[in-house]
């Protein structure tokens, strides 16, 4: 695997976030559930691909520092093109200070597009390592470089940054941006949280 630009800034800015810790901030949560708006820009050679849709998920920590998390990703690109995937795995979060933590996923993944000309399916494994890190009882920011590996597409190594505000302590509104080699891709959306929280 390549040394890319984005696994150097998301190193940058994971240690950047984990700096800026404060004794005032939130606990972390695991116990979650979230549905997101996705635009997705796709390059596929010569030529660009636009895409827009939705994902829901959600994690559970099934202990201290492990946790489950799984998502369904459904993309229409115009043109009677679809695209969805499936992703489930596991996670481990090693606690640093009050309110940060690095994080390491590792997870299956199973996608499917529909064209007018048929029909192709695809499978494979993710791993993400980063970082999340609430910078006040209201604000969190996470940084993470995902590595993604599928029989038939190949690999890809992506950088993502995202940020939350937290409405009340079980809702929080935020927005991401995944920067890759060959997808471009921006959310917004909402979680729902459902652990044992004190903001």
């Amino acid at each position: 695997m390549k040394i890319r630009l984005g696994q150097t800034v998301a190193g940058t800015i994971a240690a950047s976030l984990l700096m800026a810790g404060s004794a005032s901030a939130a606990e972390l949560d695991y116990n979650y559930g979230e549905l997101r708006y996705i635009e997705t820009e796709l390059d596929a050679g010569p030529f660009d691909v636009d895409g827009d849709g939705f994902e829901i998920g959600g994690s559970m920590e099934l202990a201290q520092s492990v946790h489950i998390f799984g998502n369904f990703q459904t993309l229409d690109f115009g043109s009677g093109i679809d695209a969805s995937a499936f992703e489930i795995g596991g996670g481990y979060a090693m606690p640093l200070n009050n309110g940060a933590d690095l994080v390491a996923r590792l997870s299956y993944i199973d996608g499917e597009i529909d064209t007018p000309a048929g029909d192709a399916d695809d499978s494979g494994f993710g791993f993400s390592a980063g970082a999340r890190n609430m910078f006040t009882p209201q604000i969190e920011g996470r940084a993470f470089v995902n590595y993604v590996d599928l029989d038939e597409s190949g690999d890809e190594v992506s950088f993502e940054i995202a940020g939350d505000w937290f409405v009340n302590e079980q809702v929080a509104l935020g927005a991401s941006l995944e920067l890759g080699d060959d997808v471009t891709s921006w959310t917004l959306g909402a979680r729902w949280y459902f652990g044992a929280m004190s903001r």
